[in-house]
């Protein structure tokens, strides 16, 4: 047999074992040294999982301010503003709160919420819980926040400013209160020649002096120089 035809065989020998160990293979370290040292890997330690961040969505102009001014031509006649109204939390139900708070009826109670109706470019606006970023969201000028925007009110059935009301209360009150009545009794001259002025003198000035025998000393003073006066 050539040397060829025995390398061959032995390699078609090879070819039909088992490529991979069996899993109760063993071998002696000893036997077949390794050349390498080998060494496990070392091991982190754990990190904390970071919290996730979460994105905050807001309204165009939500982080910004405006000035509102409340204006009612008549019944009743309005025109104050409401400063730095931030335009994603500022609702129309606040603008009604706010006329709420400034008029009454004719019988000074407060005017009922739905009655109140809030303008915007002379239209009613819709809904209550609608914020005034909302409102001008095809305005974005404004959303940009630091200016002033004008809403228009109207009060169903009509209403009086509240210190309107509260003027036309105090005249009633004034006129329904009577006049003084005259007093009574001995007047001017007629009470200084009565004992019971000069005693009550006497009292007034020991309360106020503290002291008996001076107050006694100045009435009898004060009582001497009105009578030598006469």
């Amino acid at each position: 047999m050539s040397e060829l035809t025995f390398a061959k065989s032995f390699l078609s020998t090879l070819d039909s074992r088992p490529i991979k160990l069996r899993g109760d293979h063993v071998f002696d370290p000893e036997r077949v040294g390794l050349r390498v040292p080998y060494t496990l890997p070392r091991l982190h330690a754990p990190h904390p999982e970071m919290p996730k961040k979460v994105k905050k969505t807001q309204a165009p102009g939500s982080s910004k301010s405006i000035n509102i001014r409340i204006k009612s031509a008549r019944n009743p006649v309005l025109d104050f503003i409401i400063a730095n109204a931030p335009l994603s939390t500022t609702s129309v139900q606040d603008l009604r709160d706010a006329v709420r708070g400034r008029v009454a009826d004719t019988q000074g109670n407060p005017v009922p919420l739905d009655k109140i109706k809030v303008l915007y470019h002379r239209k009613p606006v819709s809904g209550t819980s609608k914020t005034v970023a909302e409102v001008l969201a095809d305005e974005p000028e404004m959303l940009a926040g630091g200016k002033e925007v004008e809403f228009g009110v109207m009060i169903i059935g009509g209403a009086k400013t509240v210190d309107a009301v509260e003027s036309q209360t105090e005249g009633a009150q004034m006129r329904d209160v009577s006049p003084p009545k005259a007093a009574v009794g001995p007047s001017g001259r007629e009470i200084l020649q009565t004992d019971a002025f000069w005693n009550d003198l006497r009292g007034y000035l020991q309360q106020r002096l503290k002291d008996e025998e001076e107050a006694n000393h100045l009435s009898m003073l004060f009582k001497n120089a009105w009578g030598s006066s006469q």
